[in-house]
């Protein structure tokens, strides 16, 4: 019988300048065609496409079983901030009275939130995290909203309420009353159908795919009009992933394909110079920079061959999201980048060309001077640039480009480059920081190459397997109250949506393959909920049968709703408006930076409050949440010009009084249901009434560790007072009996919790601590799982004998992680050595198990070795693992080595801390997840904590751990010492 002929596979890559493509048989290069990007997209596929099957020897269509397209337009849309291609947007928060404190678009960059900032408003509705309603969708409001934006002229509209991805019934109901309210010409989107849990950056990613959905439509038909001569071959669009979409789902979606040229440009790349990546002698760092027309990618490279993936929270065109893509620097700079000689200097873009560098570029005989024109030499250059603006131009390109690849580089030392695209002739052979620069045959065309290969996983096959295209994937990611704690009935039921996703996305339920489940229980609740997230990935269905008439269908659809035609698009060519001008990147000095102090009062700053983020997240030991919600509202006060400000703990007079005040409740929630004006500030009032007290002087939070830190600083901003240089543990524990006042037997009570839409319950006698903890979190349940905390008041005499210098420990550990990225250093050794901490362990997260007993979480993470530093024990074929057991906090680290007794490397209550091993980030209990690198440390408790009584309370005993504690000791031996406030620290100098 005659062999199976694999069938060829067209890669195409439409960048802002050039329009790209290849075609591949396995993983051969057949053929490959670079054209100019067309204005209206089509015609330079089309071209590409035409010719590259004429140059492979190919009858038009013969054999050609997709077309996968990777495409850089809607991201270079964004980063060019081009008006023209993006629209405003109204936003709909569905969420009653939460959420208030941090309105939509508060953390855009400035020139690009002017762009697609439209409208923003509240309306009651939104889940609660047990799927109650917060409120009742209010039509009224929805019309009143409906007016605003008809009169603002906004037709994209984004719909987003709280929990939606749980359920979306409010947000799918709210369309439906919007609709029918503005009529057909209002492109409305739902949240549930872009972003995952993580109401803020769910948000923002919904926010940028309406503000570019108009303009994806249009590409996506030009793409539909290119590939008809193909003989009904399948076109699909390459995601973020690194799987694929039909293309009229990616029309619907073009934020999935933000990444997807990354993605495509690291494979291709891995591809074309496997020998280079899979030299095993070489453990440099391996970074990718694909320089096209518009922007510069820059990535590093794993040595799977694929890139690096971000963390749980990533900044796209300066945006935060939660998409897991590629951990991708991109700048605006490529061949097309417009040059400017100015007096002193010569600045490079951001504003480029494009697709009209070979009709404006000087060295095409036009008159715009380009990046590329700095690089060629012909009668037309020669005769207009001057050898110094050459140098001058080609030194700022280099200036631009050393400074991003510092950015992304994780470790010191020289690194070895992958330049491909067809801007990199524009890039020189040396580059500061740079060891190896290969450029690869074909690499004019690696995203090309990229979006053609196979599969997304190298799998073996043999001869007569024919080429997979690729894979489509669905995911679900809900929060779920399981009925009488059935929680394998809701994972059933969530993959039978991820499946039901798959498939209507083109996957082949045949061959449906199951590649994560993870069930997150909510901790510090006590109903039972868990977060649950499902992803699925299939072949493609038979591609043919999907083409002819997803094509038409699609081509109706356009026509219904609002144009955006050739013509419209030239005139915004023509009178393109920029959201900026050139200016280099400000990067605060760290090493000179200096808080402001003015006598006993520390006045923050926007660079402290990111130095005290990262502090309060290793102080707070894995749990207690990320405050990122609680710092956007922080940072808006103060550009807003109001001061916020730490007190010297010291300073108050004996009988001052001091609110305690913070969240109780699970941290998961937090970032859902974003806390609104009052739910603390209820809380302080019920205490105030309770203790019969008209004021107060200082706020302290409950504990130091992440998130309470912030919202006692709010809290006390919102009193116009100051918080002091304190905190009640020192660190986190997940009682609110587990203090050092407690340690003296002061009651909690009175103490009053608060859900911040006029909700509050107040105990004003309990029996003792434990009651009080028992009754407050019941309320706090019965609130939502979130609620505003305040407990008894405290005097400025007690205050003086509390934990030392919380907050500033806090910036301390915040400011050695931050000057460590800063100088190129390893961030965990930089913090060992300050804090005379201990590092326990380096290596990946293999497997996380979790389960909620009384309301908190309780687990283990397994870790291997896999650092430098345990090869010894490698190639010695003794295995090393790590097991930390967990309860909302860290509890203990345990090292297991075959054939020998486990050892307990340390416990509490010494603070162990998991840190992303790349950027020191700390990481809590529910970002552990496989495959993360990790580096485990260990710091030493206060010695209150290692106490008798102490230990009774915090140390292993008290969370059933069945050994003793024993203090983990550095090599130093250095006895412990209270942190020092920043007051001490920049009176000797810094």
């Amino acid at each position: 019988m005659p062999s199976k002929v694999s069938p060829y596979v067209i890669g195409v890559d439409v960048g802002g300048t050039n329009t790209d493509a290849v075609i591949l048989q396995d993983e051969t290069v057949l053929a490959w065609h670079k054209t100019s990007t067309t204005i209206d997209i089509q015609q330079g596929v089309e071209c590409a496409i035409k010719e590259v099957v004429k140059k492979a020897g190919l009858p038009l269509g013969g054999r050609v079983s997709a077309v996968k397209i990777g495409t850089t337009q809607f991201l270079n849309a964004v980063l060019e901030q081009d008006s023209s291609k993006l629209d405003k947007v109204a936003v709909i928060r569905l969420c009653g009275s939460y959420s208030r404190c941090t309105p939509p678009f508060l953390d855009f960059p400035p020139s690009l939130r002017s762009l697609v900032e439209g409208n923003y408003g509240y309306v009651d509705g939104g889940y609660q995290v047990d799927a109650t309603p917060i409120a009742t969708l209010n039509g009224d409001q929805l019309r009143a909203q409906a007016e605003i934006i008809k009169a603002k002229s906004i037709k994209s509209i984004v719909v987003i309420g709280v929990y939606s991805p749980s359920n979306p019934t409010q947000e799918e109901e709210a369309r439906s009353i919007l609709a029918s309210l503005l009529g057909d010409d209002y492109d409305i989107s739902c949240s549930h159908e872009i972003g995952r849990l993580g109401f803020l950056e769910r948000e923002n990613a919904s926010i940028l795919n309406a503000s570019l959905r108009r303009f994806a439509q249009h590409v996506i038909a030009g793409f539909y009009e290119a590939v008809e001569s193909l003989d009904g071959c399948g076109l699909y669009i390459t995601l973020n992933d690194g799987t694929m979409s039909k293309a009229s789902a990616a029309a619907e979606y073009p934020i999935r394909c933000f990444a997807s040229g990354p993605t495509n440009s690291a494979r291709g790349a891995a591809l074309l110079a496997r020998s280079f990546v899979n030299d095993v002698n070489d453990n440099r760092e391996v970074l990718i920079i694909d320089v096209g027309g518009t922007t510069t990618d820059i990535c590093a490279l794993l040595k799977t061959g694929y890139p690096r993936q971000s963390a749980a929270f990533v900044k796209i065109a300066g945006v935060r999201t939660n998409f897991s893509i590629p951990d991708v620097h991109s700048i605006a700079l490529g061949g097309g980048s417009l040059v400017r000689a100015k007096k002193f200097r010569t600045s490079i873009g951001p504003d480029s060309l494009g697709a009209m560098l070979d009709k404006g570029g000087i060295a095409f005989g036009g008159t715009v001077l380009t990046a590329t024109d700095l690089v060629l030499s012909n009668n037309y250059t020669d005769a207009t640039i001057t050898p110094d603006m050459k140098c001058s131009g080609l030194s700022e390109i280099t200036r631009v480009l050393e400074e991003a690849i510092d950015k992304v580089k994780t470790r010191q030392g020289d690194a070895r480059i992958i330049l491909v695209g067809g801007g990199s002739i524009i890039v020189r052979d040396r580059i500061a920081g740079v060891g190896e620069i290969v450029r690869p045959e074909y690499c004019e065309v690696a995203n090309a190459v990229g979006a053609a290969v196979c599969t997304p996983e190298s799998r073996p096959r043999d001869s007569a397997d024919t080429i997979k295209m690729g894979k489509i994937s669905g995911s679900i990611d809900r929060t779920v109250v399981p009925q009488a704690g059935h929680v394998n009935d809701e994972i059933s039921k969530s993959t039978s949506m991820a499946i039901e996703k798959c498939v209507a996305a083109g996957g082949d339920k045949n061959t449906i393959e199951i590649v994560e489940v993870d069930v997150v229980p909510v901790s510090y609740v006590k109903n039972g909920a868990a977060r649950i997230l499902v992803r699925v990935v299939a072949d493609l269905t038979d591609h043919k049968e999907e083409q002819g008439a997803s094509s038409a269908a699609f081509n109706q659809q356009i026509l219904r709703k609002r144009s955006f035609t050739k013509s419209s698009l030239l005139d915004g060519f023509r009178e393109i408006s920029k959201g900026s001008s050139y200016a280099p990147t400000r990067r605060a000095n760290i090493q000179t930076y200096r808080p402001r102090i003015e006598g006993d009062l520390w006045y923050l700053s926007e660079l402290d409050l990111q130095f005290l983020q990262d502090g309060a997240g290793v102080l707070s030991v894995g749990s207690c949440g990320e405050p990122y919600s609680a710092y956007l509202t922080c940072l808006m006060a103060l550009r807003n010009g109001e001061d916020i400000t730490i007190r010297r703990q010291s300073t108050l007079s004996d009988d001052a009084v001091i609110l305690v005040a913070g969240m109780m409740g699970s941290p998961s929630v937090y970032l859902e249901r974003i806390p609104g004006r009052n739910e603390v500030t209820d809380a302080m009032k019920g205490i105030l009434e309770a203790t019969g007290l008209d004021t107060f002087d200082a706020v302290i939070p409950n504990e130091i560790g992440g998130l309470n830190a912030f919202e006692a600083i709010l809290a006390a901003r919102h009193f116009s007072k100051s918080t002091l240089d304190t905190d009640l543990v020192a660190r986190a524990y997940p009682m609110v009996w587990q203090t050092v006042r407690c340690l003296k037997d002061v009651p909690i009570a009175p103490a009053c919790v608060a859900n911040g839409a006029g909700k509050l319950e107040l105990f004003k006698k309990v029996k003792d601590n434990l009651e009080a903890e028992d009754l407050m979190r019941e309320a706090c349940t019965n609130q939502g799982s979130l609620s505003g905390m305040c407990i008894n008041p405290l005097r400025g005499l007690e205050a003086k004998t509390l934990p030392r210098n919380s907050f500033s420990h806090a910036w301390t550990i915040g400011r050695t992680i931050a000057l460590a990225r800063f100088l190129k250093q390893d961030p965990i050794t930089n913090l060992l050595a300050s804090e005379n901490g201990v590092l326990l362990f380096t290596g990946k997260i293999i497997s996380v198990t979790r389960n909620v007993a009384e309301g908190f979480t309780r687990g283990t993470v397994l870790l291997e070795s896999h650092s430098e530093i345990n090869q010894a024990v490698a190639s010695s074929g003794t295995n090393e693992s790590l097991v930390i057991d967990f309860e909302n906090e860290n509890l203990c680290a345990v090292l297991k080595k075959d054939e020998q007794p486990d050892q307990v490397l340390a416990v509490c209550p010494d603070l162990i801390t998991v840190l992303d091993q790349a950027n020191g980030a700390p990481l809590g209990i529910s970002d552990y997840k496989y495959g993360l690198r990790v580096s485990v440390i260990a710091l030493r408790a206060p010695p209150v904590w290692t106490t008798e009584k102490g230990l009774a309370v915090g140390g292993p005993k008290a969370f059933g751990l069945d050994f003793d504690y024993q203090a983990v000791h550095s090599t130093s031996h250095v006895a412990y010492e209270d942190p020092k406030s920043v007051w001490d620290i920049f009176s000797k100098g810094f």
